[in-house]
């Protein structure tokens, strides 16, 4: 078997590890606090090993950097810190994790970390952004953020939005057919601003 695939063999493989387990703690602490955001964390963490493990192949495999990036910023938000919730909040963050789960469900196979051409996707949310999975996890982010706005908590969202950025610049190239696609739907991230 030849190092670089091996390497993809098992990275793919610690990466559906990690994905389970984060899900599996979010469910313990979701069932014995009775909880719902970290229900849908759970949700979300098991719905991305399950795409991370269905998905279709890519045209093209992005460059290391990106895909350093890519990670660094889908793990981002386990650094948040958030010590208080007020209920505004987790209502804030409830809707933003509604999102993430809805865009994801609609990419389904397409779904994956590094930019890369797995297929266009224009149903569902797709229609109305060309990127609501990132808007979800911002919106989800300034829910955390307006119950525990530390310092610390403001600078992840600025670095995890500066992330997003590039991750939106980068999936715009790489997807084939991408400028029709951005004819039909305006707005990238915020309908209405951008």
């Amino acid at each position: 078997m030849p190092i670089k695939t091996l390497v993809i063999l098992v990275s793919k493989w610690a990466a559906l590890v990690f994905w389970i387990a984060l899900g599996g703690l979010r469910l313990v602490e979701a069932w014995q606090n009775a909880l719902i955001i970290p229900a849908l964390l759970a949700a979300q963490s098991a719905l991305i090993a399950w795409l991370l493990i269905t998905r279709s192949p890519q045209a093209v495999e992005a460059p290391w950097p990106q895909k350093v990036i890519a990670w660094a910023s889908a793990l981002l938000p386990l650094a948040m810190r958030v010590h208080r919730e007020t209920l505004v909040g987790q209502v804030i963050t409830g809707l933003g994790l509604l999102l993430v789960l809805w865009a994801l469900g609609t990419l389904g196979r397409s779904f994956g970390i590094a930019p890369a051409d797995r297929g266009l996707v224009k149903d569902g949310p797709y229609r109305l952004v060309r990127h609501p999975m990132y808007l979800g996890e911002l919106i989800s982010l300034a829910g955390a953020v307006t119950g525990d706005p530390t310092t610390w908590n403001v600078v992840l969202m600025l670095v995890l939005l500066l992330s997003l950025l590039l991750r939106i610049r980068w999936e715009e190239r790489a997807v084939f057919n991408y400028e029709a696609y951005a004819g039909r739907v305006r707005w990238r991230l915020i309908p209405g601003i951008w």
